[in-house]
């Protein structure tokens, strides 16, 4: 069987920066075309954000990239993108993601002009690249493999980010471990075709999404023995440390990075092990 490796691989398209440098280091370079990454964790452990945070480097890297899930709208999208900006700016601001999408954050004009201005930073660095779209009942992953050809019309690179492959699987007749598995195979498929794919599940149903993924990672709650040390205390919005555990990578190699998390700012950044 002939195979063209050099499209198959995506190794005329460079990989895009995770914005995490030891994960870049772990994926020879950053995530690549062809590749499905699986993300799972615990609720509350950051999956969701991470995985936010993957598809901005992606549009800030002009690959197209469109956020896919049940429970995820374009306010909320733009509102965390908002606040991380926010806070990779104003390390120490204490608006969170959630003051901006309850309008909270538009009481006093200092936080209006900040906010706006992060809105402005946001929009400037992805563009049209980023893209939401909301999984209803009964979707599939061949409704995601359509919106990755139309944004392949447009742009030589795509990422699909799908926040939740739990709720492909409901509903598919068979048993939920089954249809895990079955999902998953359609999206290594769409992988297989020149995409990069980033999936999040818990860690539940990890084990069988793994059976189709090239990389597979778990976010990992830490016990910080304290509260962080100035400048990082933000425990207002709920920082505290994390492990990012890729437990498996046909790309490259395994291991740890640790990160420090701010739900409240969506905002992972590496801290020493």
């Amino acid at each position: 069987m002939q195979v063209d490796l050099t499209n198959r691989l995506g190794e005329l398209r460079p990989p895009f920066s995770t914005g995490l440098a030891r994960l870049d280091a772990m994926l020879q370079g950053g995530l690549r075309s062809g590749t499905l990454f699986a993300l799972g964790g615990e609720p509350g452990s950051g999956r969701t954000a991470l995985a936010l945070a993957l598809a901005y480097m992606a549009a800030r890297a002009r690959v197209a990239a469109l956020v896919a899930g049940a429970t995820l709208d374009p306010a909320e999208v733009l509102a965390r993108y908002a606040a991380r900006a926010l806070h990779r700016e104003r390390p120490l601001a204490r608006l969170s993601y959630g003051d901006i999408l309850a309008g909270a954050a538009w009481s006093t004009a200092d936080d209006r002009a900040q906010v706006t201005h992060a809105l402005e930073t946001v929009l400037r660095k992805v563009g049209p690249s980023l893209h939401v779209q909301r999984l209803a009942p009964g979707d599939s992953a061949s409704a995601l493999a359509a919106a990755a050809e139309r944004l392949w019309s447009r742009q030589e690179r795509a990422a699909i980010v799908v926040d939740g492959i739990e709720a492909l699987a409901a509903g598919a007749g068979a048993s939920h471990e089954a249809a895990l598995v079955r999902v998953s195979h359609e999206l290594f498929a769409l992988a297989d075709r020149g995409a990069a794919v980033v999936v999040t599940c818990g860690a539940g149903a990890l084990p069988h999404v793994a059976t189709a993924a090239h990389v597979v990672a778990e976010l990992r709650a830490v016990p910080s023995g304290g509260p962080l040390a100035p400048p990082d205390d933000l425990a207002a919005l709920g920082a505290r440390k994390v492990d990012l555990v890729v437990v498996a990578n046909s790309r490259g190699s395994g291991g740890v990075v640790p990160l420090r998390f701010v739900p409240g700012a969506a905002l992972f950044e590496e801290r020493a092990p």
